[in-house]
């Protein structure tokens, strides 16, 4: 078997989310949020294709074959936005980790370079605008520059047409919750097709208080 032949839950992608509602209310608005994205799924067709867990920290999102990134990118803008719906657009944030790989994960020998491409990810806009705080980290563990995508990606992230601001240990995106969930889940894939293991991270914040505050970006 190749790496281009590898399926999702062969190669070991999936994520791990959490939301955060600041609202007393807040178990409620998780669990309603929860059982709209999982409905959703299922109208999609999608809902077999993914492994959902969801535990006292965050909820494990595995994708066991069809297009990865989208699946995920689908599950977390519904998740988020039905979240903020809930709470009667209450501040919310919430935490993305996205892992695409081996090791620890799957059992098997990814090589550089011969790893299945992804699909371009397409969401629709929620209306929703959104700010995150966003990594990406490809563990090139046979030495491979792990500089060079890093920076492409945020390159690519400025061309984008969302804003860009480059801060301490994160880049800071705005936009619309779809188009900096597309921005990046995108990226991610796109250095997974290089570099045989890739994390990436975002806090994302909606409806902030601190939006109002004289001196805010």
């Amino acid at each position: 078997m190749t790496g281009q032949t590898l399926t999702p839950e062969q190669i070991g992608i999936g994520m791990r989310i959490s939301i955060h509602p600041h609202t007393d209310a807040f178990v409620d608005v998780i669990l309603a949020a929860l059982e709209e994205t999982t409905t959703a799924a299922r109208e999609r067709g999608i809902l077999e294709n993914l492994v959902i867990e969801t535990g006292e920290v965050s909820t494990y999102v595995g994708v066991r074959s069809g297009a990865a990134a989208q699946q995920l990118a689908e599950y977390a803008t519904t998740l988020i936005a039905a979240a903020s719906r809930a709470s009667g657009r209450a501040h919310l944030t919430s935490h993305l980790l996205l892992s695409r790989g081996c090791p620890g994960e799957a059992a098997c020998e990814l090589v550089p370079g011969e790893m299945p491409a992804e699909t371009r990810v397409d969401l629709e806009l929620t209306g929703l605008p959104a700010v995150a705080a966003w990594s990406l980290y490809p563990l090139a563990d046979d030495g491979l520059p792990h500089m060079e995508p890093i920076m492409a990606a945020i390159e690519a992230a400025k061309s984008s047409g969302i804003d860009v601001v480059s801060e301490h240990y994160a880049t800071v995106l705005r936009g619309d919750l779809a188009e900096v969930l597309a921005l990046v889940v995108n990226a991610w894939g796109r250095v997974g097709e290089q570099v045989p293991h890739v994390v990436s991270h975002v806090s994302i914040s909606l409806d902030s208080p601190s939006a109002g505050w004289a001196g805010a970006r």
